[in-house]
């Protein structure tokens, strides 16, 4: 097959790219499956601003013409959450108009259209107050009437931390700019002639000039550079290794998979939690993670405070890669990469 991978030089684009070949990639998912070793042999083509821009119907409709590939995969995007949130404009030029132009150029070319989304379009206020870090400060009288009065929407409803995720199946409720237009970059691939929609938590791995981060990437600079680093203790999240989700979308394809798939481990944890975590695999002593509030953190934009996925879709078929639990990723990206060498 002939593969475009748009958006090739973020934190998921690269590794598609550099890894999408790879024999450990291959072995990795036969051992994964229980099953023999399968070499990949396909032609990768990487795609990526400033050659090559979404946003410009010409350019995209004309280099994937001359391309002719098989499969087209949308790894590009802005998740700056709140940077976007005063940008609504920016943010439906890249998530909608710039998926409309990849949409058409994959009904000219015949090719399968992947486009990845997020947990974020599911959104919750947040977590039963008894889950909350035990440093927040004391309610006022007023804050906890407000608390205890009824909730005018299923949005304002705590969310119980031990809850199931959302599946395929859950109407989304996007609140951010960001949500809102990728959920809608959701609604402009389904209308492709073939297209493959992937949701996941949050992912990780190794960052370029093109990325903005990573949870798992930002603690980890954090705590090799301060000895007391914050982190929130109030939203759920599942890390997941870019790697993984490069291992999940290839039994996919070659599986035929068509439609919504989320992809989940099955695994959660807070912020504080994959600090404390990354903390203890570095071995490095004399610091600490200390839990914050979202209210404290002081975010611009409104962002979930449960981003737990489950699947029914994904799940059900033997056939396609196990993604491993957040801890055993993040300790195989510490082997793969060599990410403590050094510190």
């Amino acid at each position: 097959m002939k593969i475009v991978v748009v958006g090739s030089q973020g934190t998921l684009g690269s590794e598609l790219v550099r890894n999408w070949n790879s024999t450990k990639v291959d072995a990795r998912i036969a051992e994964n499956l229980g099953r023999s070793f399968v070499e990949s042999k396909d032609e990768i083509v990487p795609l990526n601003l400033p050659d090559f821009d979404i946003c410009s119907r010409l350019i995209v409709v004309d280099t994937i013409a001359e391309l002719t590939p098989d499969v087209i995969v949308n790894a590009a995007g802005v998740n700056h959450v709140d940077w976007l949130e005063p940008r609504p404009n920016t943010a439906r030029n890249i998530h909608e108009h710039g998926v409309a132009n990849l949409r058409e150029a994959s009904r000219r070319a015949n090719a399968l259209f992947v486009q990845f989304s997020c947990a974020e379009v599911f959104y919750r206020s947040r977590l039963e107050p008894g889950f909350q870090d035990e440093r927040e400060r004391a309610e006022s009288p007023e804050e906890a009437r407000r608390r205890e009065r009824p909730f005018a929407t299923e949005e304002e409803r705590p969310i119980d931390p031990g809850a199931p995720g959302f599946d395929e199946f859950t109407i989304p409720n996007p609140a951010s700019v960001y949500a809102k237009t990728k959920l809608e970059s959701e609604r402009v691939a389904a209308e492709a002639r073939e297209s493959l929609i992937l949701r996941f938590s949050s992912v990780f791995g190794e960052t370029s000039q093109y990325s903005s981060g990573n949870l798992v990437s930002s603690l980890l600079n954090g705590i090799c550079r301060t000895n007391k680093l914050f982190a929130l203790s109030d939203r759920l999240v599942e890390p997941i290794w870019s790697l993984d989700l490069l291992c999940a979308l290839k039994t996919l394809l070659r599986n035929g998979a068509r439609g919504l798939f989320h992809l989940t481990g099955n695994s959660r944890a807070t912020p504080v939690e994959v600090g404390e975590y990354l903390l203890k695999q570095t071995g490095l002593r004399g610091r600490e993670i200390v839990g914050i509030t979202s209210s404290e953190y002081g975010d611009k934009a409104p962002r979930s405070a449960f981003t737990i996925l489950r699947s029914e879709r994904y799940s059900a078929d033997g056939a396609l890669y196990r993604i491993p639990d957040w801890k055993t990723s993040v300790s195989d990206y510490f082997d793969w990469r060599d990410c403590l060498n050094g510190l």
